[in-house]
């Protein structure tokens, strides 16, 4: 189950399976994930994550959500052939980074899943390719999406004083420089080839969708910092046992 040689666009830089695995650890760490949860990733690309998490979850189910056709069709062909409980859609929401063609508008998107589904969601390398008014609706589908007092693990490139300073003294590892509304991005022409937003801004939107940031950040190592959890920024919340979708 592991594709062929492809892009880092889709795919992911790094060892394939090595990630999948070391995500996997990450879950069970930090979220407490377990073999019978119901999983939802959104950006499951080719699978990366997805084959990890093949020998753990068993009395739950995978679902995982791709704006890539050819993604979602290789997924379900070696892995959910495998393992019929790892489901595979596509949804051919527009990206001027990954997916230009797209015939809808990520704005405006509504998961395929009922209220409270969900043990557990996760995203890697989704929002950092997303501007915050996208960001927005996925955050308020994913509070829709999941269950009283279910988790969600997301990675973020965050914008705080300490990132902002390393920006600006060209010392972080990806070079924000390009200003936009709400947002810095490392290209001026494609912003959605990567994107950093503001703290401030992504902690109104989990208090907004009555999820609660668990506290502290896990704050990433690319504008420098000595002490991380892994590369990108992670966010790990919880919604509100008695929230406004519950």
């Amino acid at each position: 189950m592991i594709p062929p040689r492809m892009t880092a666009l889709v795919v992911g830089s790094g060892d394939f399976k090595r990630i999948g695995e070391e995500f996997l650890g990450l879950f069970i760490r930090e979220c407490g994930l377990k073999p019978e949860h119901r999983v939802l990733e959104i950006g499951a690309g080719y699978g990366r994550m997805a084959v990890g998490l093949t020998p753990y979850i068993a009395g739950g189910g995978y679902d995982g959500i791709e704006i890539i056709g050819k993604a979602v069709a290789w997924c379900r062909d070696e892995i959910s052939t495998r393992f019929p409980h790892f489901r595979f859609h596509h949804a051919n929401l527009r990206n001027p980074y990954s997916n230009p063609d797209g015939s809808s508008n990520a704005s405006h998107y509504r998961l395929p899943f009922a209220d409270e589904t969900f043990d557990f969601v996760f995203l890697t390398s989704v929002f950092s390719h997303m501007r915050p008014g996208e960001i927005d609706t996925y955050l308020a589908e994913i509070g829709r999406v999941l269950k009283p007092g279910a988790k969600s693990f997301i990675t973020y490139y965050l914008l705080d004083d300490f990132a902002l300073e390393q920006i600006g003294k060209r010392r972080a590892s990806q070079p924000f420089y390009h200003e936009f509304d709400g947002f810095l991005s490392t290209s001026k022409s494609t912003p959605e080839n990567t994107i950093a937003v503001p703290e401030g801004t992504i902690r109104q939107l989990y208090d907004r969708y009555d999820m609660e940031i668990e506290e502290p950040i896990r704050y990433g190592a690319w504008p420098g910092r000595e002490r991380y959890l892994s590369y990108q920024d992670v966010v790990i919340a919880h919604k509100h046992e008695r929230g406004k979708f519950s």
